[in-house]
């Protein structure tokens, strides 16, 4: 990638960063203080879920948007409209205005990561684009998920996201700093209705409802189970430093992993990081919730920074095939945050875990091979 590709790939990754504050805090905040801003406890999964269910169907969209009018164009009515809704969760009174700014955060996020996969997969060396492009992305949220504990032990629930959303002002700067006319590259190709998922996008999937979906929810739930003594604000905090160190990992490890799997294969890289994230989600399970965490967290932001350059190889239309993947993991995310925040209140959560890590494991064995030559065998014994 050129230096000026890099540049473009690097503004639009600090876009999407400092337009996600709001949205990063949601996941540890609202699970254990939905009370406090007036929602019921039924309501919370759905909340946190409808931005993806929104993405799901705008992913899509999206990839045609950006082939009409260019990647620059959509990405700064994307970053306005997450500012918005930022902003609008501190005037939110009830479900139904919680409801439509979850929606629009849906929107904006959607145009925002497929804009910053188009100007990372642009450039020739893709892992390292995708790499650095997934760290500085995450940078944002990362902050947030340090900093708004310590602003929402001082000032009320609304001041802390008109505070996020001001901090989220930046955003529109540098999706505004972007290239004019170097976009032009976007893929121009449809995306129908998803096809049954291949082996590879099925991984995506449930491990996803699983990582996006449940842990993020239930994390300061666990740490309640496991340690009953502690107190919501606590179990909060502990979940949003938790929450932070997932997006430390994705900051530093993301753009490693992208170098490295330049060089020895993506393959490689994705086989290692599936293993340890399986390990890490029976460590979990088994009460050990936060060397678990940092385990699980760990490796899957190097599955996930290299998932786009793994997907998009030998595909004609690159963007559309990291659309599509996309928006499995945008099924499973909203699945996985709906089921935890079911799960909330279920004595079923560790069990539920176990089952859905014994699900990983089959489709794993499968992706490598290993189940289709088992059978192979026992069937020539025939």
């Amino acid at each position: 990638m050129s230096g000026n590709g890099l540049k473009a790939s690097a503004y639009a990754s600090l876009s999407l960063a400092f337009a996600s504050f709001g949205d990063a805090f949601l996941y540890p905040f609202l699970p254990i203080n939905n009370v406090a801003v007036g929602i019921p406890i039924v309501w919370v999964g759905v909340l946190l879920s409808i931005n993806r269910f929104v993405r799901i169907l705008s992913n899509g969209l999206m990839v045609q948007l950006f082939s009409r009018y260019g990647l620059r164009t959509i990405m700064i009515l994307a970053v306005t409209l997450a500012i918005f809704s930022t902003a609008g969760y501190a005037m939110a009174s009830g479900v139904l205005t919680w409801v439509l700014f979850r929606v629009c955060w849906g929107l904006s996020f959607s145009a925002m990561r497929i804009g910053t996969l188009g100007y990372a997969l642009q450039g020739a060396k893709q892992g390292t684009a995708l790499g650095i492009s997934r760290g500085l992305q995450e940078a944002g949220p990362m902050l947030a998920l340090f900093l708004t504990p310590l602003l929402l032990d001082g000032l009320n629930t609304g001041m802390t996201f008109v505070i996020l959303s001001t901090m989220s002002i930046p955003a529109l700067y540098f999706a505004v700093m972007l290239p004019r006319g170097e976009d032009r590259t976007a893929s121009t190709a449809s995306m129908t209705f998803l096809k049954f998922p291949s082996t590879f996008n099925s991984i995506t999937l449930v491990t996803a409802i699983i990582i996006d979906g449940i842990i993020v929810v239930v994390l300061g739930v666990l740490f309640i189970h496991y340690r009953e003594s502690i107190t919501p604000l606590v179990a909060t905090s502990l979940a949003a430093f938790y929450l932070g160190f997932r997006r430390v990992c994705l900051v530093i490890l993301s753009p490693a992993s992208g170098w490295v799997a330049d060089r020895i294969g993506f393959a490689r890289v994705f086989s290692t990081s599936m293993t340890m994230i399986i390990v890490g989600l029976v460590v979990l399970a088994s009460g050990w919730v936060a060397t678990g965490a940092i385990i699980i967290f760990s490796f899957y932001s190097i599955q996930s920074a290299i998932t786009p350059g793994s997907v998009s190889q030998g595909q004609s239309h690159s963007l559309a095939a990291v659309a599509e993947n996309a928006t499995w993991r945008d099924i499973g995310a909203a699945v996985g945050t709906l089921l935890g925040g079911i799960l909330i209140a279920s004595p079923f959560l560790i069990q539920t875990l176990l089952i859905a890590t014994f699900g990983i494991v089959v489709l794993f064995l499968f992706h490598l091979g290993t189940i289709q030559r088992a059978l192979k065998i026992l069937y020539a014994w025939k």
